[in-house]
C-alpha cells in the first residue's frame, strides 16, 4: 500500500505461473498494470513465458482495469489484443531500446560495409586472405540508406549514419522535415528509391499497410550491392525471396534481427545464406532498458494520476503509428 499525489495506490503482485489468482478483492481493486522485463523474461514469439500468460490471464478478467503498460514498443503481441479489444488504455515503452537497436544496426552496417563479414571466415579459416576490389564496397560517403519507420530507433539510427558519412532518407506517412535526414518521402515514393539504395532498413511497424512491404518484386528493384538489415518485424518481408536472392547474388548482404517464426527454424535457407548476419531478436539487448522502461511507466504513472495525456499512448483511438513495433 503506498499514496502518491493523495491518491491510496495498493499492489497487486502477478503470480509466476497461471492458474493461481489473487483474492477477490485485489483482483476486483486493479485499475492499471505494468507488464515489465522481468515478467516478459524468457517469452518469444508465439509463445510467452508462463508469468507473462499468469500476468495476462489476471488482467483480462479484472472488472475495473482501465490502464496497461507494457515493456515492448509494439503492440502486435496477442497478448495484448483482449486489452486493446476492451476499453482499456494501453501504453508502450517505445523509445526505450532505440539507441541500443541503432547502435546494433549501425554496427553491422559498418562492420559489412567494412570487411568483416570476408576476414572473419578467413580467420575461421586460419587463411591471411586480404580484402580484394571485388570484396569492396564503395566508400561510406557514396552510399544511401533508404530507413523506413521514423519513430525512435529509424531516427536514432538516421543520426548516426549521417555522422558517418551516409545519404539518409526517411520513409514515413508524412513528409515534413526530420534531423539528420537529407530526404523523407511517403512509402508510396518506396519503389523509386530502391534502385539507388546501398542499405534498405525496416524499423516500421507491422500494420496490414506493412506487412509483406520487401517483397519479391521490391527485392528485384534492389541493386546487387544493396544490404538489408531489418529489426522491425519478420512478416515486414518476404523470407523466401529474400534468402533466395541472397543466395543467388542478387543482393550483397543482411543484418537480420526479426523472422515471421521465432525462434527461427533450423531449416530456414536464411541460415546459410551469403554474408548474412542473423540475431536472435536481440538487437536491442541492453543492461540500462529496464530503467528506462520504468521512466516512461514511471511518467505515465503521474500523467495517470493527474488525469494527464499519456505518452506513447496506443490505444486505437490515439495510435498515429508513429511509434517503432518491436519489443523494447
Amino acid at each position: 500500500m503506498a499514496r502518491a499525489s493523495g491518491h491510496t495506490v495498493r499492489f497487486v503482485i502477478a503470480p509466476e505461473q497461471p492458474g493461481h489468482t489473487p483474492p477477490a478483492d485485489a483482483h476486483a481493486s486493479i485499475r492499471l498494470a505494468f507488464y515489465s522485463r522481468d515478467i516478459m523474461q524468457g517469452s518469444s514469439k508465439g509463445a510467452p513465458s508462463p508469468a507473462s500468460r499468469a500476468f495476462f490471464d489476471i488482467l483480462d478478467a479484472a472488472p475495473r482495469a482501465e490502464w496497461l503498460h507494457v515493456c515492448s514498443a509494439g503492440i502486435d503481441n496477442h497478448l495484448y489484443q483482449p486489452t486493446l479489444r476492451r476499453a482499456v488504455r494501453l501504453t508502450t515503452s517505445s523509445g526505450s531500446n532505440a539507441v541500443p537497436i541503432a547502435q546494433t544496426i549501425v554496427g553491422a552496417i559498418l562492420a559489412q560495409t567494412r570487411g568483416f563479414t570476408y576476414w572473419l571466415r578467413a580467420q575461421a579459416e586460419r587463411r591471411w586472405q586480404p580484402l580484394g576490389p571485388a570484396q569492396m564496397t564503395r566508400d561510406l560517403h557514396e552510399q544511401t540508406a533508404v530507413i523506413v519507420g521514423l519513430g525512435p530507433i529509424g531516427r536514432e539510427t538516421g543520426r548516426l549514419l549521417k555522422a558517418v558519412g551516409l545519404t539518409t532518407i526517411g520513409v514515413r506517412r508524412g513528409t515534413g522535415a526530420v534531423p539528420h535526414f537529407d530526404r523523407v518521402c511517403r512509402l508510396d515514393a518506396l519503389d523509386g528509391l530502391l534502385p539507388s539504395c546501398d542499405w534498405l532498413v525496416l524499423a516500421c511497424p507491422l500494420t496490414p499497410e506493412t506487412r509483406g512491404l520487401l517483397d519479391a518484386r521490391r527485392i528485384g528493384l534492389l541493386p546487387a550491392r544493396a544490404g538489408i538489415a531489418n529489426v522491425g518485424r519478420g512478416e515486414l518481408t518476404d523470407e523466401s525471396a529474400l534468402a533466395a536472392a541472397l543466395h543467388e547474388g542478387r543482393l550483397r548482404s543482411a543484418y537480420l534481427d526479426v523472422f515471421a517464426t521465432e525462434p527461427l527454424p533450423g531449416s530456414s535457407p536464411l541460415w546459410t545464406a551469403p554474408n548474412t548476419w542473423i540475431s536472435p531478436h536481440n538487437a536491442s539487448v541492453s543492461p540500462g532498458n529496464a530503467a528506462r522502461t520504468t521512466d516512461i511507466f514511471l511518467r505515465n504513472f503521474m500523467h495517470w494520476l493527474n488525469a494527464e495525456p499519456f505518452e506513447n499512448d496506443a490505444t486505437p483511438s490515439a495510435f498515429t503509428g508513429a511509434a517503432d513495433s518491436r519489443p523494447a
